[in-house]
């Protein structure tokens, strides 16, 4: 029997610059033409876009107490018990990432269960499959050692990882993303975090090889690549300079500026209709900005700043700095909503919204 959900979780939401749907409780984590799949605590729900209705989905497969931490907003944060990232997949897979670990949806008993125990830190940052149909992430762990470093591989959709590349010991800190180049079939990685340890670079043959493109300081540290015809777009992710959006040309490398922001870029997005990134509050002596502010452009080049939300009053260092973050898109050239939620902010921790784009 499908289970419905109270749909009045929705809401208008209206501040100076933002008028938007606020989704009450909800962290929207993917986001289709016809579905999306949003989490309270470790448990997951759809909404179906046609019939305007939520409907249960699935649960993790979590501990009691891990369980009951995810359910209420301060011991959510204080442990990171929250699902942070989901993927639907070629041949519906559809695999998440959380605490210590990737789990994989079972349709048959609407569990998410672990398939890979992360061995180092919490959890990668994201997962990436190639045109081939494997599936990849990175190790992402507080390295300051700078010890080997390695990048993960599973061949069925999931169940099983293998080590498909190592960072030799010594080269970096540690892995911020592994992404698809659709105009290419590329994978790109990027690599941070301290001089020299911050790598651009790709494979085209699945990690066989590896070409490092760029590598130096905080001018190439970046946590997401945004890919167009002819260019690449990224925005610096570091406490220790004033960051930016920049973008270098495929084929001469050329770099170019494009727009300061107001601090770290930890999330970003892309689909085929628009381009969102957000800035981390992450106080330093260079990034004082107590806001986090999302981004939205159409080609890349241009940058629209829109909207912002302010820290709440909990410790950045127990209960997390303040961000926008996105969900996973796949969608049309003609999708209009952008979607995203909240974390540790004033008015939007732990709630989603919806603003049409054709009305910014």
């Amino acid at each position: 029997m499908v289970k419905f959900i109270n749909t009045n979780i929705f809401s208008d939401y209206f501040s100076k610059k933002l008028k938007a749907l606020k989704v009450r409780n909800f962290f929207i984590l993917y986001v289709s033409d016809y579905f999306w799949i949003g989490a309270r605590g470790y448990k997951l729900y759809k909404y179906h876009i046609e019939s305007n209705r939520w409907t249960y989905f699935a649960r993790l497969n979590e501990g009691k107490i891990m369980s009951l931490f995810a359910k209420f907003f301060l011991t959510r944060r204080l442990f990171r018990a929250e699902i942070r990232n989901l993927y639907v997949f070629n041949d519906n897979t559809i695999l998440c990432i959380s605490k210590k670990g990737i789990y994989k949806y079972n349709p048959n008993t609407h569990i998410f269960e672990k398939s890979f125990n992360v061995p180092r830190g919490t959890r990668p940052l994201s997962l990436c499959q190639s045109r081939n149909g494997s599936i990849f992430f990175g190790e992402y762990f507080s390295n300051y050692e700078k010890l080997p470093v390695h990048i993960y591989k599973s061949e069925d959709n999931g169940e099983n990882w293998d080590i498909a590349y190592t960072f030799e010991q010594g080269m970096i800190n540690h892995i911020h993303g592994i992404f698809y180049d659709k105009f290419t079939d590329y994978l790109w990685v990027v690599t941070g975090d301290r001089e020299d340890e911050c790598i651009i670079g790709y494979t085209d043959d699945e990690f066989s090889t590896f070409n490092i493109v760029f590598r130096g300081g905080q001018e190439f540290r970046t946590c997401r690549l945004l890919f167009y015809e002819k260019h690449i777009v990224y925005a610096t992710d570091s406490q220790y300079i004033k960051n930016q959006i920049k973008c270098f040309d495929r084929k001469t490398l050329e770099m170019t500026f494009l727009q300061e922001i107001q601090g770290s870029c930890i999330y970003s997005v892309q689909s085929d209709a628009f381009s969102l990134l957000s800035t981390t509050v992450e106080p330093s002596k260079v990034n004082k900005d107590m806001k986090s502010y999302m981004w939205k452009s159409s080609d890349g080049i241009h940058w629209d700043c829109f909207c912002g939300f302010e820290k709440d009053m909990f410790s950045f260092k127990l209960f997390q700095f303040g961000s926008i973050r996105f969900p996973e898109y796949h969608v049309s050239k003609n999708h209009s909503k952008i979607v995203f939620s909240g974390r540790a902010l004033k008015k939007a921790d732990g709630n989603s919204f919806v603003i049409d784009s054709e009305k910014l």
